[in-house]
């Protein structure tokens, strides 16, 4: 049974929420500022229901608030409030909040916000990350791939398989989608994980010195060539070598890179002999077919390059991964910018599940980063993100696509209007309580 914590100094009224709630969660229980804390950090409720006004302060919550999400920022307080002001609610949940609700409560009303808490309370828990199993896929002890959405799990599935083989990969997707870390996470739960893994941007290296880079040179081969020099290849010996945009690679070298795929034999620039080279070579691209689009790859190099295919999808089509890699990326720039208590409102997960992401998930790391170290006051609005652009700047959309867009917008404007209340969500809009609360699950808001 999930712990709930209710903080009410009215003894009649916790009374009450206890007797009405108890059935359905172990109830704890606390009257003050105080002995709210001492039983948060004893009991670790699921949830708190907490009355704003203790003490006889009015505000007294939003200090508590602040005490509790610093003692653990994944638990989830529901704010019950008699103050009449406006901008009460709406502060508490910029400060952490769940949710919040005025007095008199309706108790159906709350149970439905607190088991939708609990809910997402599970699923923020952070995961174990010593498998391959989705919702996190383990590079190093420092980098992970994140994704819900069946096209990851897809891709994940892929890579648990691939790492336990040595056929090349062909990486395709959109510039930010993460092709360098899903080859870093296919050499990493390889047995060559304990040996190099060395990328090469091929469109990064001026065309006369890729190839003396790729193979390596013998002294003399050419002028300030003063002594033998291994190319990448020979350094990734027993791992695995990774070719970025290798549709950027000069043709003349990619006839020399497929002879070196057939045989595994390099021969440095201006030597004259060859040696036998231990390594496993994953090639990336964005172009999605890249033997059907105009493509500088020859036909007989990219057949050879792709034994396997793996396609990542861009961002804007993972709309429920958002959430969790922003999330992600949130807890790095605690540490990196020493912002303990940096997190994300409820505003801005809204937002940046509406936004097209055309730069994919490099876009966001960098809109993250810089709105981490812009925000004033720990909790990331979406004017820090800066998503000025939305869905619509781009290519005209599909009608289903559009009709979307048009509902996502539409409801995050009622919800906000109506501060969260969904009776008055329903009655302002016409819409059932019950279809609000499937769109609201539909776009994976939270509430």
């Amino acid at each position: 049974m999930h712990t709930l914590l209710i903080v009410e100094d009215n003894a009649d009224l916790r009374e009450n929420m206890k007797w009405a709630l108890q059935a359905s969660y172990a109830v704890f229980e606390a009257d003050s500022a105080r002995s709210c804390v001492e039983a948060f950090k004893r009991f670790k409720p699921d949830v708190v229901c907490l009355d704003m006004g203790l003490d006889n302060i009015p505000d007294n919550g939003l200090a508590i608030i602040d005490q509790l999400l610093l003692l653990n920022r994944f638990s989830k307080i529901i704010v019950i409030t008699a103050n009449t002001s406006p901008s009460l609610g709406p502060e508490a949940v910029k400060r952490g909040a769940f949710d919040f609700f005025n007095k008199p409560v309706e108790i159906n009303q709350l149970k439905q916000a607190i088991d939708r808490a609990i809910r997402i309370g599970i699923l923020e828990q952070p995961q174990p990350v010593s498998s391959l199993q989705p919702p996190v896929l383990q590079i190093d002890a420092s980098i992970f791939m994140i994704g819900t959405s069946e096209a990851m799990r897809k891709v994940f599935d892929v890579i648990k398989k691939l790492s336990q083989t040595d056929v090349n990969v062909l990486i395709t997707g959109e510039s930010g989608t993460g092709k360098e870390l899903c080859a870093r996470a296919i050499h990493y739960h390889s047995e060559r994980r304990t040996n190099n893994f060395v990328p090469i941007n091929c469109g990064a290296i001026p065309e006369n010195l890729i190839e003396s880079e790729l193979f390596g040179y013998v002294k003399g081969a050419f002028t300030g060539a003063v002594a033998d020099k291994e190319g990448l290849i020979e350094s990734a010996e027993g791992g695995t070598l990774l070719l970025d945009e290798i549709g950027e690679m000069p043709k003349n070298l990619q006839v020399k890179l497929l002879r070196f795929l057939e045989d595994q034999n390099i021969q440095r620039v201006g030597g004259t002999t060859f040696k036998k080279a231990n390594v496993r070579v994953i090639a990336a691209t964005n172009l999605k077919n890249p033997a059907e689009e105009e493509s500088n790859i020859r036909n007989d190099l990219y057949y050879r390059l792709s034994e396997f295919q793996i396609d990542l999808p861009p961002l804007r089509e993972r709309d429920e991964d958002v959430v969790h890699i922003a999330n992600a990326l949130t807890e790095k720039n605690r540490r990196k910018f020493n912002r303990s208590r940096l997190h994300l409102s409820p505003r801005s997960e809204q937002a940046l599940m509406s936004y097209s992401w055309p730069g994919n998930v490099r876009e966001l790391e960098n809109k993250l980063s810089r709105a981490s170290i812009t925000c004033s006051n720990d909790c990331i609005e979406p004017e820090d993100l800066q998503l000025a652009v939305a869905r619509s700047s781009g290519n005209l959309l599909n009608y289903k696509d559009a009709r979307e867009a048009f509902e996502r917008e539409y409801l995050e404007t009622l919800i906000q209007r109506s501060k969260g209340n969904i009776s008055e969500a329903a009655k302002h809009s016409g819409i059932s309580r019950p279809t609000l609360y499937a769109m609201i699950k539909k776009f994976g808001m939270k509430m």
